[in-house]
């Protein structure tokens, strides 16, 4: 990045971190990144929406959601890892696991992918001063190991409820894999916050919004959750009294 020289007298630069934000002017091609343990590499596609360039940083975290490229810790490396993608058009990053970290292979395990992109400094004229955005964008990356696989159909079938009332409903997932939902809600009331994502083999606490849902009137639990492909899809589970 040394090599790129910036020309406004004063830069001002603001890091913006997102995951996956539609307001983003470069796009990758889905929302999360399956990386099976027996695959050599896998592909991803980057899209530059824009009408101008970009400059793009690419790296991997584990769970460090301020890191950079040079505090970023995970066992994984972009192909190329820095990269100039020119307006309207695409760029493929290979992904490879280093093998660096020897990982679980009787469930799935998580990282994150980063990449961050920087706009040319002239975009509104080369006079006065200028205000550049950087857009970071982050996305989930699941390690899988080639002995467990997938099945987006029967995946509902390894989430059970207990403790259920009209504030809390606790989730369990006896799956190998994470499981990240999109929605809980009880008699049309959606959870309280933002649902969580369960680790595999891991129980979670989902609240309520209190007051709309009283405890004679639970009798079903819809879940979504965000498959493979990044789509949420929904079942409706019934509560036995």
């Amino acid at each position: 990045m040394s090599r790129f020289q910036w020309r406004s007298i004063f830069l001002f630069v603001f890091a913006l971190s997102a995951s996956f934000s539609a307001s983003a002017s470069v796009v990758m091609n889905g929302s999360r990144v399956i990386y099976p343990s027996d695959a050599k590499s896998v592909d991803v596609q980057l899209k530059n929406n824009d009408k101008f360039p970009y400059v793009i940083q690419a790296w991997f975290d584990s769970g460090d959601q301020n890191s950079t490229p040079t505090t970023g810790k995970a066992p994984f490396v972009a192909n190329p890892p820095t990269f100039r993608i020119a307006a309207k058009d695409g760029q493929v990053l290979r992904i490879f696991f280093t093998g660096e970290k020897v990982l679980p292979q009787d469930r799935e395990s998580i990282f994150y992918f980063n990449f961050l992109q920087v706009p040319p400094s002239n975009i509104g004229g080369d006079k006065g001063n200028q205000m550049v955005v950087m857009l970071k964008n982050r996305l989930k990356v699941f390690y899988r190991p080639a002995g467990l696989k997938a099945n987006n159909k029967k995946i509902f079938d390894y989430l059970s409820f207990s403790n259920v009332s009209a504030n809390n409903i606790r989730i369990t997932n006896a799956s190998p894999f994470y499981i990240s939902l999109g929605k809980v809600a009880v008699k049309g009331v959606n959870a309280k916050d933002k649902p969580p994502m369960i680790a595999p083999f891991a129980t979670v606490d989902v609240a309520l919004n209190a007051g709309k849902v009283t405890d004679k009137n639970v009798q079903g639990i819809e879940i979504g959750l965000v498959n493979d492909y990044g789509a949420m899809v929904t079942h409706e589970y019934p509560i036995q009294k």
